[in-house]
């Protein structure tokens, strides 16, 4: 019994195996609830009423990294934040490879399915990424547009992207996750790595294990670190946000973001990285519910 508990222990820091969707349901279905489209099951997590708000987390993430946003602007909006396919909960699609294009389509299919015709939008990092092609592509539908340490510019991917997406080395990153690179992997995002939550690391690995989520994953990020002209068309009011600590994504791409979208405003925090709504969500909310009213 002894020696089935430590083997079990190991395999969990390693990150061996995957995780079926039935146990990460079990484990992580409070404050949750799911919805199926297009034959996926599409855990979300949602707070409050009004004008709607939906929220995209970036590569390897969770909706639970927007937990904070949904406790700050849950008194006047209705907050949504979604696992977006491959990853988490969600995994990755049904129907044919997970790529951008297709998750840009399936999330429309979700703001639909939540009755979404008219709705804020915003993004972090791959989510931004996913969340200003949504834009281009169902301009009616977005009031206004968020983006949060965005994708957009060619840069140097990080190294667990690389990993993942890397011919021959992303077929042993889909079979191991080991603990400490993914306790590395969310220190590296944050400014301040004293503001992380231990717990999230269990929870970053055990979602990053789903069925199928691992080799699904270099569907998604394939081309997203090209240049794009096409962000010069976006013609939404635009909020962008950046952690000028961010290791992830060059800030100076915030100012890009800036120059390229004709009515945006750019907001940089000199204390935080790549994921500033996680590490400090009631500053990055403040200018969030400013933006939206005004």
């Amino acid at each position: 019994m002894a020696l089935a508990k430590w083997q079990q222990q190991a395999k969990d820091f390693l990150g061996l195996g995957d995780i079926s969707p039935e146990v990460l349901t079990a484990r992580y279905s409070a404050d949750s609830h799911f919805i199926t489209v297009m034959d996926t099951v599409v855990r979300v997590k949602e707070s409050g009423h009004g004008e709607p708000l939906l929220l995209l987390h970036g590569f390897s993430a969770s909706a639970d990294t927007w937990d904070g946003w949904r406790a700050e602007l849950s008194d006047k909006y209705r907050v949504i934040a979604i696992d977006v396919p491959p990853f988490a909960v969600t995994g990755p699609l049904k129907h044919g490879p997970t790529t951008s294009t297709a998750v840009v389509h399936f999330i429309n299919a979700v703001a639909e399915k939540l009755g979404l015709n008219h709705f804020y939008l915003a993004g972090n990092s791959l989510g931004g990424f996913l969340a200003w092609n949504y834009t281009l592509r169902y301009p009616t539908k977005v009031k206004k547009l968020i983006l949060v340490d965005s994708v957009g510019y060619y840069h140097r991917a990080p190294l667990p992207v690389v990993l993942m997406r890397t011919r021959g080395l992303r077929y042993l990153a889909a079979k191991v996750s080991p603990r400490p690179l993914i306790e590395h992997s969310i220190r590296s995002v944050y400014g301040d790595s004293r503001r992380m939550n231990a717990n999230s690391i269990t929870r970053y690995q055990d979602l990053l294990r789903r069925d199928g989520t691992r080799m699904a994953i270099a569907d998604i990020m394939r081309g997203i670190y090209a240049d794009s002209n096409e962000i010069k068309h976006i013609r939404t009011p635009t909020l962008i946000l950046w952690g000028a600590k961010d290791s992830w994504i060059p800030p100076k791409h915030g100012y890009r973001f800036q120059q390229d979208i004709p009515n945006s405003t750019l907001i940089s925090y000199d204390d935080l990285g790549h994921i500033p709504m996680e590490e400090d969500p009631r500053r990055t909310a403040a200018d969030v519910r400013h933006f939206l009213i005004r």
